[in-house]
């Protein structure tokens, strides 16, 4: 029989999660000086939460959350939580909203 688990949820991440994502979305924003965000910049703020939702339920963030142990880093590229984050949104974005 699979474990229950239990998901966790932390306002202050999560905040700090939004916060590299929409960093992230801004980066790629002015890397297309010519073409557009498929999203306009209004709309842009639902598809930014809805990313650093998917980003909070990861499992490595998951990992954090549950043991706030700084070393889950050291297990990802980039060694730090700022980057995977990134890295993560970037990911994101590219699949889901630049086709």
């Amino acid at each position: 029989m699979k474990e229950n688990k239990i998901t966790l949820f932390d306002q202050e991440i999560y905040n700090i999660i939004l916060i590299h994502t929409a960093r992230t979305w801004e980066r790629i924003r002015v890397k297309q000086p010519h073409q557009e965000m498929p999203i306009d910049n209004i709309a842009s703020t639902e598809c930014i939460e809805e990313i650093a939702i998917q980003i909070i339920y990861d499992d490595v963030i998951q990992e954090f959350l549950e043991t706030r142990d700084g070393e889950v880093w050291a297990k990802v590229d980039g060694g730090s939580s700022d980057s995977y984050i990134e890295s993560m949104a970037e990911q994101i974005i590219i699949k889901n909203y630049l086709k």
